[in-house]
């Protein structure tokens, strides 16, 4: 994960510093995003019971969402040139497997998976002009985790979620154009002010651990109108 999250940040980075500044005032335009591009997952925090062998279990305190492929769509309204507010989808289906670690055993088994959906609304702060400009967002929302694996039955799990992002957007006419976006998530596992507890789901985590990390880095078209 640490090498995702080095990627990641270095990927915003150069977004940031590549958008040129050019001149038109987009103000009292909206934008639709259809995307997709690479889900970086981090830890899921819940106690989980593993069949390692036939007879034999292990429980681990979290288990870790592989990297795979995300999608969605967003849509935008530019209030001004430099401000708008935007409403998207995200979806991401990974494997869930044990930690990789040293000491764990057994590690990177692979469990169960992961449907995780979130519904986000952020602010997007733009700058640069024209054919190209760049943004950087927060947003908040929520997220339907949708797990599977040895001891928890396929169910809906409705969690807080926060994200940072991005990006920047180049205009080949004034109404279509390519996005690149990345974004980095976190989202609240436990829903009780306890130090250490586990609600009706199963999920359990100390108050230190109580939120799950995960990135995205996509890429699609934007229609402007």
């Amino acid at each position: 994960m640490s090498r995702s999250l080095v990627l990641f940040s270095l990927t915003l980075a150069l977004l940031v510093a590549a958008v040129p500044a050019f001149g038109q005032d987009r103000g009292g335009t909206f934008e639709i995003s259809p995307f997709a591009g690479g889900y970086f997952g981090g830890r899921l925090y819940a106690n989980t019971v593993v069949t390692t062998s036939p007879g034999t279990t292990a429980t681990f305190a979290f288990l870790e969402p592989a990297d795979d492929l995300t999608y969605g769509v967003r849509l935008a309204y530019n209030v001004t040139r430099h401000f708008a507010f935007e409403l998207d989808w995200t979806s991401a289906r990974a494997d869930l497997r044990t930690p990789n670690q040293p000491g764990v055993s057994p590690r990177n088994l692979r469990v169960g998976r992961l449907r995780q959906n979130a519904y986000e609304a952020n602010m997007l702060f733009n700058f640069g002009k024209r054919r190209a400009v760049g943004y950087f967002g927060l947003g908040a929302g929520a997220a339907t985790l949708d797990r599977t694996d040895a001891t928890i039955e396929p169910a809906a799990r409705t969690r807080f979620t926060a994200n940072i992002s991005a990006g920047a957007k180049f205009f080949f006419t004034p109404r279509v154009g390519l996005r690149l976006d990345g974004r980095y998530r976190a989202l609240d596992q436990q829903s009780d002010s306890d130090r250490r507890g586990c609600d009706r789901d199963g999920f359990c985590s100390d108050r230190l651990n109580r939120w799950s990390y995960n990135g995205e880095l996509t890429g699609g078209l934007v229609f402007a109108f």
